[in-house]
């Protein structure tokens, strides 16, 4: 008797166990029909596709992760584009201090795409930055002290950004421009009304406030991230003081914002 093959059975389910856990399975299969079109006999095979649902809901959640963070780095940067033309009178710097910028951009990139294996660290932050101006991080006009801490992943960028401006300020007009200039990061776990919260204090010390009166930190861009971005992105508490032969800056973070781990 002749026999008729029509369309394949497709369908995947899911199916609950006894034991409570839940399993995605594929079924496949060809039905076998007589001359009068009744089947007869079916052959196919059920597969267990519970690992690939879970790598195929992880990489829409990793997708939709990569989108929202490229969405705010766009942002970022148009940001960065507009604050630096509006602080800036001729191309020739515009081109410099954008460039500035968006190198330090990308060195926060780099830590963060290791993040999950090297977690990023304020002292590798400070000094990531500091040694991209050539800063020698080790000698003895510049210390850097405090307990390890870990910044929140989001918050990284926004905090790179405003040390990239202190230092590029430092280098150029303030304490690190002068023979005599000292700068001193200090950072520390402090208990507030509120719970605890991290205070760091950067000091350059042998300003020149001639030279430092000029620079794009003291009224422009530098000092809005300081002042306007920390505060709005971090919940952070601010202060930009310039006196007669110092800068004194303050960044003071809520708990959730960072975590203090013992040194490796």
């Amino acid at each position: 008797m002749p026999h008729k093959m029509r369309a394949e059975y497709v369908h995947e389910f899911r199916s609950l166990h006894p034991d409570g856990t839940v399993r995605w399975l594929s079924a496949h299969g060809r039905f076998f029909y007589d001359n009068d079109g009744a089947p007869f006999r079916m052959v196919g095979a059920m597969i267990d596709m519970t690992e690939r649902r879970r790598l195929e809901e992880t990489q829409k959640v990793m997708v939709a992760e990569l989108q929202h963070r490229t969405r705010n780095l766009i942002g970022v940067v148009r940001s960065i584009a507009q604050q630096t033309a509006g602080s800036t009178r001729d191309m020739a710097t515009f081109r410099e201090r954008f460039g500035d910028r968006l190198a330090a951009l990308s060195r926060v990139q780099g830590l963060l795409s290791r993040a999950e294996e090297d977690p990023i660290t304020l002292e590798v932050l400070i000094r990531t930055e500091l040694d991209a101006l050539g800063v020698a991080t080790y000698s003895g006009n510049v210390s850097l002290s405090g307990p390890r801490v870990l910044l929140r992943n989001r918050d990284v960028q926004t905090f790179a950004l405003a040390i990239h401006e202190l230092a590029t300020n430092a280098r150029k007009y303030g304490a690190l421009a002068e023979a005599e200039g000292r700068l001193s990061v200090t950072w520390r776990k402090e208990e507030g009304a509120a719970g605890e919260r991290l205070r760091l204090e950067w000091l350059e010390e042998g300003v020149n406030s001639a030279r430092e009166a000029m620079s794009p930190t003291t009224g422009g861009y530098g000092r809005k991230l300081i002042e306007r971005a920390l505060p709005h992105a971090m919940g952070a508490e601010t202060t930009y003081v310039l006196e007669s032969d110092k800068v004194r800056c303050t960044i003071d973070l809520p708990q959730d914002r960072f975590a203090v781990v013992d040194a490796p």
